[in-house]
């Protein structure tokens, strides 16, 4: 398991989510960005989807979710100084999952339903009861978070 500090994934999620920002487009082959958040409300995410630029090229797919409340013991204390920071999972394609710290949740005003998808390239989220889980098709790691529990895989 690897845990991360707020400045790597800021950086990371920074520099991919300004080329998807305002690029929400009618065709799934095209980039976007997904907002959505568990039906509590204490899981944000945020699935972004950048296709290959050309044919050596990947894409660029990831997702970020931001747990706001939880009752579970992050792997590590957060940054000094920072105990305002919010655990933050993060998943990009072809990579491990890792646990991190972010500066504060992603907005997303829209809650999936229990048992609703969300794909974006490789990548698919899904709420379940009380939980969210990412998947990458291209490597089979994950992660599953709720408010009680976290797993990766």
């Amino acid at each position: 398991m690897h845990v991360y500090n707020i400045g790597m994934v800021a950086g990371v999620c920074a520099t991919i989510g300004a080329a998807s920002i305002g690029l929400a487009g009618s065709s799934l082959a095209g980039p976007f960005s997904d907002q959505f958040q568990s039906p509590s409300g204490d899981i944000s995410c945020n699935l972004v989807n950048s296709p290959p630029l050309g044919t050596h090229t990947l894409g660029a797919n990831f997702v970020q979710c931001d747990v706001a409340n939880h009752d579970w013991v992050p792997p590590r204390p957060p940054p000094q100084g920072r105990r305002d920071a919010t655990s933050t999972f993060v998943l990009m394609r072809g990579r491990v999952p890792v646990v991190a710290y972010g500066p504060g949740s992603v907005a997303s005003p829209d809650p999936m339903d229990d048992g609703e998808m969300r794909t974006a390239g490789a990548i698919t989220c899904s709420s379940e009861q009380s939980a969210i889980k990412c998947a990458d098709a291209s490597t089979g790691h994950f992660f599953r978070v709720s408010r009680d529990s976290y797993e990766l895989g």
